[in-house]
């Protein structure tokens, strides 16, 4: 597509807007894997601008606190990450990196006990929990994540 013709296009878009019926998903096709990109492609979901709903299980919505995580262990472990700037009181990272939100992610979960790590915490961030698995894999190949799990060590106990 020329460039004229993509500026009459997304012109048109921004006066009419764009209505979709159902979920919209965009695809780019990639030659070579790039950092945590799969080659094949990067997958882009939007559902009409609507967070998930609460599924017929009664799961929580995305950025509800799940209640495996409001056990008195699990408040007193928050209560740590709040005190040294990692989380906000509501669970949700400060700042933080793709890695190192999963460094968190994993270490609550592993003195929790709990074993969906990537799903309990995607729903809570509205992260794939595909994407805070990947993030984790990378960390382990980071040297900087040593320092970074040893901080969660030390506020942890």
């Amino acid at each position: 597509m020329k460039q004229e013709d993509l500026l009459k296009a997304l012109e048109a878009i921004g006066k009419n807007g764009i209505k979709v019926a159902g979920d919209l998903v965009l695809e780019k096709h990639v030659e070579h894997e790039v950092a945590n990109v799969e080659p094949g492609g990067i997958g882009i979901q939007i559902n009409n601008g609507n967070t998930p709903e609460v599924s017929s299980s009664g799961k929580a919505t995305t950025g509800e606190v799940p209640e495996k995580l409001m056990t008195e262990e699990a408040k007193e472990m928050m209560a740590d990450l709040v005190d040294a700037g990692i989380l906000k009181e509501s669970w949700q990272p400060v700042g933080l990196s793709g890695t190192e939100r999963a460094l968190v992610a994993k270490a609550v979960c592993d003195r929790l006990e709990v074993n969906e790590v990537w799903q309990l915490f995607g729903l809570l961030w509205g992260e794939k929990p595909e994407t805070l698995r990947a993030y984790y894999n990378k960390a382990m190949e980071q040297k900087k994540s040593l320092k970074y799990q040893d901080k969660l060590k030390d506020v942890l106990g």
